[in-house]
């Protein structure tokens, strides 16, 4: 029964994401522009292993992520309205879902509320990656990139410049990580935001039609 109405109900929501197509031409123009060039700073850091262009990059691509989420918001705006339209919205939506699935007591949807308590664990999907990817670098990259540390630096004179050439691209591929993060974390706990949201719907319509 929870995934029945799970899926009626992702059918109804408000993506903000579905309206990626109703932003202008000029936003598509600057939002690419700012991303070539922090693509283009990223090579370059590359090329020269200079600190100042890798912050550079940590800029432009701050602001491509701002400017594009502002405008996003803007058209979700235009096109539905603001926060209270959107959650009458949803209110209505859950409503037909809940009459079309003969659901009409608050015991029903505290029993649906328990079982997606039971079921968001195993729909966090970033952090069980995440956690595999934590243990890898911790048990085999930092002994390993340690003892290239320490066998350059008793090597020869021009160890030094390797080390702090090694400390930059370890500092970079983090830097880089933590761009591609929250990209991973969007595709991979879709379901986890997904079925919270449900959760909290949910709720909201024991306080409006229940709890009076």
């Amino acid at each position: 029964m929870l995934w029945l109405i799970y899926e009626d109900y992702i059918k109804q929501d408000v993506r903000t994401t579905y309206f990626v197509k109703y932003l202008k031409w000029h936003v598509w123009v600057i939002s690419i522009s700012l991303l070539i060039i922090t693509l283009y700073c990223l090579f370059k850091f590359y090329l020269s292993l200079n600190g100042w262009i890798l912050f550079a990059s940590c800029i432009f691509a701050a602001i491509t992520g701002s400017y594009f989420g502002n405008e996003l918001k803007k058209s979700v705006l235009g096109n539905v309205g603001d926060g209270k339209d959107i959650f009458d919205h949803n209110i209505i939506s859950i409503r037909n879902i809940l009459k079309r699935h003969n659901i009409s007591h608050i015991e029903q949807i505290d029993l649906l509320i328990n079982q997606i308590n039971e079921e968001l664990p195993e729909l966090k999907m970033s952090e069980k990656v995440l956690k595999a990817f934590y243990t890898i670098s911790t048990a085999l990259l930092l002994p390993i990139i340690t003892l290239m540390i320490k066998w350059l630096l008793n090597y020869n004179n021009e160890g030094v410049e390797i080390v702090i050439i090694l400390v930059l691209i370890s500092l970079a591929i983090l830097g880089i990580f933590y761009i591609i993060k929250p990209l991973l974390e969007e595709i991979l706990d879709s379901p986890y935001r997904k079925m919270s949201k449900l959760k909290r719907i949910l709720e909201d319509i024991k306080l409006v039609d229940f709890l009076k």
